[in-house]
């Protein structure tokens, strides 16, 4: 039986009413909403489109990958008639689910607007006061556009705008119903069916606010969405802005026509409209977004996949890894037997896991605070180090805790899928980069040569056990060509590349079911300088806690020659044991040494660690409709 049979998913072929743009180029007719009524005399045309249920994958649909985001979350407020109670009871609970969905750690409402009246309600009259008689918005549109979110917020933070400008900031409607839906429903369309050529900025005064929204030319290609039937427990979250240009910035609505529930009642809602941090040793420190790649579709070199791919190593230098799907669900339960080998090798007596010692720069064990640490003190973490090479040798060296036939199998399963994950991504870049034969990039990372390619177990101990002079692990890139990194618990930070001056050490969101990839130096190295790699360390978010990790460092054959930072070829061999030892020296000696060792040759500009400024997710208040929404 499929989902839709199950559900019984209750798709509608409908109108869509999109701005008629009579082609002269001519600004839209200005919105002018004040002295209790709305004026809007913009001419729109109806197009037929089909508005696909989203009942039973709802939590395929999210904020930063489409542009809305669907939740459960019950109200305590039913009514929506006492405005007092809105505002002090129901903005408080969309205060704390932003925070909740978004990580936001900042929220600030600006109006709320609850509808009840009837679809036509702009052209109603009403005595004049057809403000007091809020029906649907039966037209595609944004709430702002571009420059209207700026205006907005520069309206609602005059003093603080500039330096809010210069983060990450949001608006973001909060809607839900205040009766089951049935009439005149809401929908969504798909941020990625909607390129910005078809939108087209339109003022819009209230009061003593001039704003600009964006109305919408017609495009068969845009893809729409709704739930049928939502309830007051539904709520919907639309993005209408995001300063983030890597991610879903905003999403077309619209009430539209079920012709099955023409007849019924008027529609109820309630929309109330509202940037992300957390909060980290007292101070509010931002989280910056990732690129999510799919691994089954880069596995296909899907040409989309593969372009998109090639611009996060381009611009970022790191992404995340979606493997939860057949070709690398394999993996995460690899990972699952790699966690239960660490838990016991970890918790054996340090003698037992320091029987061979470190063998070499990339096989063995070592103990806390063989490196530096987070900051300027010594690192906070133990670590065994098992090579690809090693593990394809009849009897590698491993220490007695975890040598053992199962144990060993286990090894060389994980190492076997890793290394395949990370050959598919060389290959969609060399395939992205036009490279063939000898100068693909996975023809210098065979197999069958000598490399430093090992898999880590990281194992970073709580505070109260390693003390306070022994903490994380140093700002850095990695010294590899791809890294793939394994981490349900919070603690990677990154500072983003190419905008550094004003950017600081950000943390960033695990997934359940994603790896972290970062571009390491020798990679940027191969393709000219032409990959990011990404400045990063590992800090304890929460200090009591134990926290593993597990990273594949893929690394180019020993003999593999490259031009690095300082303008020197040299074999990566030579790169890895150089910037090894810098890893191992005493930060006195590191900060003689060049960043481009440490660092890869990558720029940090502006203050080292700046204090972080809040991000600030801002917005319009609720509506409130009677087949009943609230927005916010």
């Amino acid at each position: 039986m499929t989902v839709d049979e199950a559900i019984q998913k209750h798709h509608v072929s409908t109108t869509l009413n999109y701005w008629d743009d009579p082609g002269d180029g001519s600004r839209p007719t200005p919105i002018f909403i004040g002295k209790g009524r709305v004026s809007n005399k913009r001419p729109h045309r109806p197009h037929e489109f089909v508005v696909t249920d989203v009942s039973g994958d709802e939590n395929q649909y999210s904020l930063d990958t489409h542009g809305f985001q669907y939740c459960v979350h019950e109200s305590v407020e039913k009514n929506f008639t006492d405005e007092e109670v809105i505002k002090s009871v129901y903005y408080e609970e969309c205060r704390n689910l932003l925070k909740q969905v978004t990580g936001a750690s900042r929220i600030h409402i600006f109006n709320h607007k609850v509808r009840r009246g009837p679809t036509q309600w702009h052209h109603l009259g009403l005595h004049g006061k057809n403000l007091a008689n809020r029906g649907p918005v039966t037209r595609t549109h944004v709430d702002q556009s571009y420059v209207g979110a700026e205006l907005r917020l520069r309206y609602e933070f005059p003093a603080e705008a500039d330096e809010l400008l210069r983060k990450r900031y949001q608006i973001i409607n909060i809607w839900r119903p205040i009766a089951t839906i049935l009439k005149d429903p809401i929908a969504v369309a798909d941020s990625n069916s909607v390129p910005d050529s078809d939108l087209v900025g339109a003022e819009m005064v209230e009061d003593d606010f001039a704003g600009e929204s964006w109305v919408v030319r017609h495009n068969r290609d845009h893809r729409w969405y709704f739930k049928y039937r939502m309830t007051p427990a539904d709520v919907l979250l639309i993005k209408c802005f995001d300063s983030d240009t890597s991610l879903a910035r905003r999403a077309l609505h619209s009430a539209f026509e079920d012709p099955a529930f023409r007849g019924e009642a008027s529609r109820q809602s309630i929309e109330v409209r509202s940037p992300r941090t957390v909060e980290w040793q007292g101070k509010q420190v931002p989280v910056w977004p990732m690129r999510t790649i799919d691994y089954g579709l880069l596995l296909s070199q899907d040409p989309a996949e593969v372009d998109k791919v090639l611009k996060a190593c381009l611009e970022d230098g790191y992404f995340q890894l979606d493997l939860d799907g057949i070709d690398g669900r394999r993996m995460l339960s690899d990972r699952q037997e790699i966690l239960k080998l660490m838990d016991r090798f970890f918790s054996a007596p340090l003698e037992a896991k320091n029987e061979y010692g470190l063998i070499d720069s990339h096989l063995g064990y070592e103990p806390v605070g063989s490196r530096t640490g987070a900051f300027g003190n010594k690192d906070g973490y133990e670590m065994l180090k098992v090579s690809r090479d090693e593990i394809q040798q009849g009897s590698p060296r491993v220490p007695s805790p975890i040598k053992n036939s199962g144990d060993l199998g286990i090894l060389e399963q994980a190492i076997g899928s890793c290394n395949t994950i990370t050959k598919v991504i060389l290959s969609a870049l060399s395939t992205g980069m036009g490279l063939a034969g000898a100068e693909r990039f996975e023809n210098s990372h065979r197999n069958d040569r000598p490399s430093t390619t090992t898999l880590s177990m990281m194992h970073y101990l709580p505070a109260e056990v390693t003390g306070q002079d022994k903490i994380g692990h140093q700002k850095h890139t990695d010294i590899s060509s791809l890294t793939l990194l394994f981490s349900d618990q919070w603690g990677l930070q990154i500072r983003p590349p190419g905008e550094c001056g004003a950017r600081e050490m950000g943390f960033v969101e695990p997934k359940p079911g994603c790896a972290f990839v970062h571009v390491g130096d020798s990679l940027r190295f191969a393709s000219g300088m032409k990959f990011q790699s990404c400045i990063h360390r590992v800090v304890p978010f929460n200090p009591a806690e134990h926290r593993y990790s597990i990273a594949y460092f893929l690394r180019a054959e020993d003999d593999t020659m490259f031009m690095d930072s300082e303008g020197r070829y040299v074999t990566a061999k030579d790169w890895h044991d150089e910037k090894f030892k810098a890893f191992t020296d005493p930060p006195v000696w590191q900060a003689m040494a060049p960043k481009s060792m440490i660092l890869g040759g990558m720029k940090e500009d502006g203050a080292d660690d700046p204090e972080p400024v809040d991000t600030v997710i801002f917005g319009k208040g609720m509506e409130v409709v009677k087949e009943t929404a609230v927005e916010a």
